[in-house]
């Protein structure tokens, strides 16, 4: 690919020379002042300024990365066939060193001391990894292989599909505090906002499966017309909204209620999802369409529609919510949505503000603002 001839890292000050030499001609609404970070297939990471809608660089990694978190002005990627979570140096562009890992990690929640705790498979354990020292510093094992983990202050949810469990963990201590047998294999996992219950996505059985999070005890099943895999909550936690197969449809459950409060069509394959807070908007992505559908939260209409491309994936939505970033899996490609134009009821054709390519076989993306 295009940034692996790269003989040294890129300083911060050379790639913003190069952003206002290739500036757009056209009339610029306020761009956000950030980086975005692609995980790549390969084993490569690539960099986009956001301020000029332009990939600028590629760092390469001594393993293929599948998920990239931040912690500690770092950008972190886990490398799951490596068994490693690599640090990558976001002032140099660089890779800076790597934690080796005793399993395959599914997931990692930070703590609030800005360790980790990554859930593993091959074996099946919950480590709390401290991320500046890049050390293993505890494990849990586990039954079975696992599925997903959530964290809501000192206590972890975690699925295990073989077991048909939820588990239970007080992270403090990593012991674990209760499984819940709920009957069927479970993979995505969420707290209510309170921390109060645990949902748990059945996708074979088209079920939400509701735990309490103190006991364990098994409160309801939530029959769903899709096969759960994805949760997305709005600003308050009061909606949890649910894609999946089987259906071009949305659930909306009401969390507190332990209720489906309505299901409403969401453009073909309603995939990944994203909320704006301020806009009180509800971003979703079509796989079969290839459009980006956007609903109003308060109403459940459709706000707007746009057609992104062949395979959209995950939305990020840029801080200052003023454009909605739409990853291709396949390509890398990633459309950029301005958000006020295609809300504009003038407009009659949603356009596309721009498309920037960045790496293909894209996995994970996340945002990282410019340090002043």
């Amino acid at each position: 690919m295009s940034g692996k001839n790269l003989s040294r890292p890129f300083s911060r000050r050379s790639l913003l020379a190069g952003m206002i030499a290739s500036a757009c001609a056209r009339k610029r609404g306020t761009r956000y002042q950030g980086w975005l970070f692609v995980a790549s297939g390969e084993k490569e990471v690539a960099v986009a300024d956001l301020a000029s809608f332009r990939r600028m660089t590629t760092i390469p990694l001594p393993c293929a990365p599948d998920q990239l978190f931040q912690s500690r002005g770092s950008v972190f990627a886990i490398c799951r066939d490596a068994r490693t979570i690599v640090e990558i140096d976001v002032d140099q562009f660089r890779f800076a060193g790597k934690i080796a890992l005793p399993g395959k990690p599914v997931a990692v929640r930070l703590l609030p001391d800005d360790n980790a705790i990554v859930l593993t498979d091959e074996p099946g354990a919950l480590l709390r990894v401290d991320l500046a020292s890049r050390r293993v510093t505890g494990r849990l094992m586990l039954p079975d292989a696992p599925a997903d983990l959530d964290l809501n202050g000192a206590l972890a949810a975690i699925t295990v599909p073989g077991k048909n469990a939820v588990l239970r963990v007080s992270v403090p201590a990593l012991q674990l505090s209760g499984a819940t047998d709920v009957g069927v294999p479970c993979d995505a996992v969420r707290f209510r906002r309170d921390g109060r219950t645990i949902f748990a996505g059945a996708g074979m059985a088209r079920q939400i499966v509701a735990v309490d999070a103190a006991s364990g005890s098994f409160l309801t099943r939530l029959p769903l017309p899709v096969s759960p895999s994805r949760f997305c909550f709005n600003a308050d936690g009061g909606q949890m909204f649910v894609t999946g197969t089987g259906a071009d449809a949305l659930a909306i459950v009401s969390p507190f209620q332990n209720e489906v409060a309505e299901t409403i069509l969401a453009g073909r394959t309603p995939h990944a999802m994203a909320v704006s807070a301020r806009r009180n908007l509800l971003f979703v992505t079509n796989l079969e369409s290839g459009d980006l559908t956007i609903l109003d939260i308060d109403t459940r209409g459709l706000a707007a529609s746009v057609h992104v491309g062949e395979t959209p994936g995950d939305i990020l939505l840029t801080p200052d919510d003023e454009y909605a970033l739409v990853l291709d899996q396949h390509s890398g490609n990633v459309s950029v949505v301005r958000i006020t134009t295609v809300l504009d009821r003038k407009v009659k054709t949603k356009p596309l503000f721009t498309v920037f390519p960045t790496a293909a076989d894209a996995r994970s993306a996340i945002i990282v603002p410019f340090k002043s």
